[in-house]
């Protein structure tokens, strides 16, 4: 929607969390968005609704969403496949749907590595979300904990199956003066 303020751009929605702790960097994207002509409205949603939009397919045009860590694979089919459940943009390309399950198919893997790298660079050009910075995560724990690997999610946002399987060698902790 074109007016005084935007005669070459447009006016869309954002979906946000009420809980995120990301609005200054919502309102900093805005504000960039807003100096090329593009006025963005927030629409800030109680989580358990932001949710509910997505997994219906009834979210806004933009919907603020932050990816959990994972595999380059599992990135793409997630979010751009056209039957993904978190694909907010709702990204809709059967050409791109035959390229991953063709993928997920490849036994070889340098040879899908090759495959992941060449659909990321197709999916950035098509350009279906404004990609943010990504926190640097990493794990560390003690040498005496033992039964983990370093994983922090079991499936979801769920860390007790892991935390149920951990257990802790008290002997080599003792040893190493603790």
């Amino acid at each position: 929607m074109a007016d005084a303020g935007y005669p070459n751009g447009f006016e869309f929605k954002v979906q946000v969390s009420g809980n995120t702790q990301n609005h200054d960097l919502v309102t900093l994207v805005s504000a960039y968005l807003e100096k090329v002509g593009v006025k963005v409205k927030l629409v800030i949603t109680e989580p358990g609704a932001m949710q509910k939009a997505l997994f219906t397919g009834t979210n806004e045009p933009g919907f603020y969403f932050v990816n959990t860590i994972t595999n380059p694979t599992t990135s793409l089919r997630k979010n751009f496949t056209s039957k993904a459940t978190f694909n907010p943009s709702r990204w809709k390309d059967p050409n791109f749907d035959k390229k991953m399950e063709e993928i997920v198919a490849e036994p070889d893997e340098k040879v899908r590595q090759v495959k992941v790298r060449l659909l990321t660079r197709e999916i950035l050009e098509q350009a279906p979300y404004i990609w943010l910075p990504t926190p640097y995560v990493y794990t560390a724990w003690w040498p005496w904990v033992k039964n983990y690997g370093g994983e922090l999610r079991a499936g979801a946002e769920r860390p007790g199956p892991i935390h149920t399987r951990m257990w802790v060698d008290q002997a080599l902790k003792k040893k190493m003066g603790y």
